[in-house]
């Protein structure tokens, strides 16, 4: 390859900067083999990249299959009828939950507390599964705090308000480093500790998440709201303790399993990511056509060499450039 110089002449002074880089140059035919491998490899990275984004939907198709088969006693189907249990129960959310805490609607500074401040949970803390609490916002005055509404570990919460997809999405809490309360938006259910991840499961099941949309309220398909009421009403399966807790531990089982697949898709898409720039870089590095060159020294030399294309273009140029035309002496 040959480094190519770019002329002063014909440049605004705005990209006079690119007179300073120097291009390398490969002859025509390696030119040609360098497009036809670019070609054939960036084609493969879309396809991989392409392929890879797709893997999260599936796993979100997944954990939901996961969640309808626990919720329907198919998951543990075998495994109910050798220990011989009792079949399940029908009833109502309301049967389970002892006790429905709210919290309040204050003027806040919106931005998370520090370690000494307090404030208050935002919807979209409890909104994706897991609690959120760099989601909240900033009590002005730490006298208007009600540590009966303090989050606590443990405390199962879930939205009253939201868009039409994520109203009634429910967590249970496992960590909390922040002094924070409960908003009029989020609801804190009290229940037995044995029933919180079976009710979590069966509310982000698909037949828990119609039960939630067919009782919300609002015109609105920006902002829904479920009552207490029509929560509480809401029909529930009610396996034994013992069962539960084999769907839960298969459950989680499951879910462990499709987080490492999630993990491993995001490490490989970035590396995908990366692929494409260092790809370019072994092109015009010349690395990509290193043995192509080997084996054919005849096509990189004399006429066919980068030098004789260089002398052609700077020949076309030349003639091409417009003449200067010569005054003529004046005569007295």
């Amino acid at each position: 390859m040959r480094a190519l110089e770019i002329p002063d002449k014909g440049y605004s002074r705005h990209f006079k900067f690119l007179k300073e880089l120097d291009f390398a140059v490969p002859p025509p035919a390696e030119q040609k083999v360098i497009a036809d491998t670019l070609d054939t490899l960036l084609a493969q990275v879309d396809s991989t990249k392409a392929r890879l984004e797709r893997i999260p939907e599936i796993l979100k198709r997944f954990r939901q299959s996961v969640l309808a088969a626990a919720v329907s006693g198919r998951l543990t189907e075998e495994w109910r009828n050798s220990q011989r249990l009792t079949d399940w129960l029908k009833t109502n959310l309301g049967e389970l939950v002892d006790k429905v805490e709210a919290g309040k609607n204050l003027k806040c500074i919106e931005v998370p507390p520090n370690k000494n401040e307090y404030g208050i949970i935002k919807i979209s803390a409890v909104t994706w599964g897991v609690y959120d609490e760099d989601q909240s916002k900033t009590l002005p005055d730490k006298n208007q705090f009600l540590e009966t509404r303090r989050i606590k570990i443990g405390d199962f919460l879930i939205s009253r308000a939201n868009t039409i997809e994520l109203l009634g999405n429910p967590v249970i809490v496992h960590k909390v480093t922040r002094n924070l309360m409960l908003s009029d938006k989020v609801l804190r259910l009290q229940m037995n500790d044995e029933d919180k991840r079976w009710v979590d499961m069966f509310l982000r099941s698909i037949a828990g998440r119609k039960e939630v949309q067919d009782r919300s309220t609002g015109n609105q398909m920006s902002m829904r709201n479920i009552g207490q009421k029509a929560l509480l009403q809401i029909p529930i399966p009610k396996p034994s303790y013992e069962e539960q807790t084999e769907i839960v531990r298969r459950v989680d089982q499951l879910f462990a399993y499709a987080d490492t697949v999630e993990r491993q898709v995001n490490s490989a898409l970035e590396r995908v990511n990366q692929l494409t720039q260092s790809i370019l870089s072994k092109a015009f590095r010349g690395e990509l056509t290193a043995q192509w060159r080997a084996d054919n020294p005849e096509l990189i030399s004399g006429d066919n060499s980068a030098e004789a294309l260089l002398e052609r273009i700077q020949a076309e140029r030349a003639a091409q450039a417009p003449k200067k035309r010569t005054r003529k002496k004046a005569t007295t």
